[in-house]
C-alpha cells in the first residue's frame, strides 16, 4: 500500500499530524528538562537549603538517558514508536508531578533519574523513526522541522515557567503545569501517533539486493564488524560535547568577557533561533548530498563559530559569532538520526540509535568536568572551548571512514 494513501478522511496527510505531536513532545522534553532547569535552582535552594552544587548534580542523570536508549530503541523496533513515546511522556510527567511532594534530597535525585531516563524516548528516538517512515524521500527537511521542537522548547518553556513562578505562583505549581502538559501530549500521542500502513517502504533500485537489506536485521555483532558504525559513533560522541561543554557555559563565558547578563541572555535566544533555521536548511541538504558530508560541514561551521566567539570578545561582532555557532550547532541534532538512517536504514534504527546514544554518556559525563577544570585552572572557558573545537575537527575527519548505504532509495511522499 503506497504511503501516499495514508490520509485522514479530510485528505490531510497523516504524517504531518504525527510530526506536529512529535515536535511538541520534543519541545516539552528538552525545554523543561534542559533549558528551564536553571529557573528552579534558586527556589529549590531557598525552600530546602540545598546547595546549588547538590541541585545541579541532578543533571548528571542525563547520562542515564544515554544508558536506557539501547533498551528503548530495541523495544521501539519491535513494537513501534507510539508505546515508547507515550510511556516516556507519562514517566516524565510523573517525575514532574511528584516534585511538590519532595522532602529529602534523594527524592530530587530519584525523580530526576526518572525524568532523564525517559528523555530520549520522548524526543530523538521516536522522531527519527517516524519521520523516516512517513517522509522517506523528504526526511531531511522534515526531520529538521520536527527537531526544531528542541529549539522551540528552549525559546518558550523558560518564559512560560518563569511567568508561572513569578506570577504569584510557586515552583511547585510550575512543576504541576509541566506535568499536566506532559499528560496532554501523551494523550495526543496515543490517539495521533501511528506508522504508515505499508508492508515496507518501496525500493526503487535493484529489488533483489534491497530485499536482502530490507529484511535483514542489524545485530550487535554485525555492527561491531562495521567500520561505518565506529566512525559514526565516534563522531556523534564527540559532537555531543557541543551541548555539555559549549552550550552549557557560553552564557557564563559571555558574562566573563564583560557582556551584560541581559545581552548574554539575548545571545542565547539568537543562538536557539538560528539553530531552528540550521536544522531545516542542513536537513534539506542531506536530500542532495550524502549526510556524512553535511555533518562534516556542521562540525566545521561550529569550529568557525567557536573561534569567532573566542576572538571577537565583547564587541558587536559577538552577535554574528553566536548566530553562526547556533546555526550549525542546531543542525547537529537533526543530522544525527539522518546519518544513522542513511547508513543502516529504518528497520533496526531504534536499536542502532540506542547503542550509539549510550556512548554519549562520555560526553555528558566529561563535558561539564572539562568546562569546570578549564575555568578553575585558567580562570576562563577558553581552553575547554578550544578543546571542543579540536574534537569537532577530529569528528569531521573520522566521518571519512563512514559510508552511506547506496541501496537505501525510497519513494517520494
Amino acid at each position: 500500500m503506497d504511503i501516499l494513501k495514508n490520509k485522514n478522511p479530510f485528505g490531510f496527510h497523516r504524517g504531518w499530524s504525527v510530526v506536529f505531536v512529535t515536535f511538541l513532545s520534543a519541545a516539552l522534553a528538552i525545554g523543561a528538562s534542559n533549558y528551564a532547569f536553571g529557573l528552579f535552582v534558586e527556589p529549590l535552594a531557598n525552600e530546602f537549603g540545598w546547595t546549588r552544587t547538590y541541585i545541579s548534580a541532578s543533571l548528571s542523570f542525563m547520562a542515564l538517558g544515554s544508558l536506557t536508549s539501547p533498551f528503548m530503541g530495541r523495544l521501539m523496533d519491535k513494537y513501534g514508536a507510539k508505546p515508547i513515546m507515550v510511556s516516556s511522556l507519562l514517566l516524565m510527567g510523573v517525575g514532574f508531578a511528584f516534585r511538590p511532594l519532595m522532602t529529602d534530597l534523594w527524592h530530587w535525585y530519584a525523580l530526576s533519574a526518572l525524568q532523564f531516563g525517559a528523555l530520549n524516548g520522548a524526543a530523538i528516538l521516536p522522531a527519527g523513526r517516524l519521520v523516516g517512515l512517513w517522509f522517506p524521500n523528504t526526511r531531511g527537511r522534515v526531520m529538521g522541522m520536527t527537531m526544531m521542537g528542541n529549539n522551540f522548547g528552549g525559546l518558550t518553556m523558560p518564559i512560560l515557567i518563569g511567568l508561572a513562578i513569578g506570577n504569584k505562583a510557586s515552583w511547585e505549581v510550575a512543576y504541576l503545569y509541566v506535568a499536566v502538559a506532559a499528560l496532554i501530549i501523551a494523550i495526543f500521542s496515543f490517539f495521533i501517533i501511528s506508522e504508515p500502513h505499508t508492508e515496507k517502504i518501496k525500493i526503487e533500485t535493484d529489488e533483489a539486493r534491497n530485499k536482502k537489506f530490507d529484511e535483514g536485521n542489524w545485530t550487535i555483532n554485525n555492527l561491531l564488524r562495521n567500520p561505518t558504525f565506529y566512525a559514526i559513533t565516534f563522531a556523534i560522541m564527540l559532537g555531543n560535547f557541543t551541548y555539555t561543554t559549549i552550550l552549557g557555559h557560553v552564557f557564563a563565558h559571555l558574562v566573563d568577557i564583560d557582556i551584560s547578563e541581559t545581552s548574554a541572555a539575548l545571545c542565547l535566544t539568537v543562538l536557539a533561533g538560528c539553530g531552528m533555521f540550521g536544522k531545516v536548511i542542513l536537513g534539506y541538504l542531506t536530500e542532495k548530498l550524502q549526510t556524512r558530508f553535511v555533518m562534516m560541514v556542521c562540525f566545521i561551521g561550529q569550529i568557525c563559530g567557536i573561534i569567532l566567539i573566542l576572538l571577537i570578545g565583547g564587541g558587536a561582532g559577538v552577535w554574528f559569532a553566536v548566530a553562526l555557532f547556533g546555526f550549525f550547532m542546531g543542525s547537529f541534532g537533526a543530522l544525527v538520526p539522518l546519518l544513522v538512517q542513511d547508513s543502516f536504514g529504518i528497520k533496526s534504527f531504534g536499536t542502532i540509535m540506542g547503542v550509539i546514544s549510550a556512548t554519549t554518556v562520555i560526553s555528558f559525563g566529561f563535558g561539564p568536568i572539562l568546562a569546570g577544570l578549564s575555568y578553575d585552572l585558567s580562570g576562563s572557558y577558553r581552553v575547554a572551548f578550544i578543546a571542543v573545537a579540536i574534537m569537532f575537527g577530529i569528528a569531521a575527519f573520522a566521518l571519512n571512514w563512514a559510508r552511506e548505504n547506496q541501496n537505501i532509495k525510497t519513494q517520494k511522499v
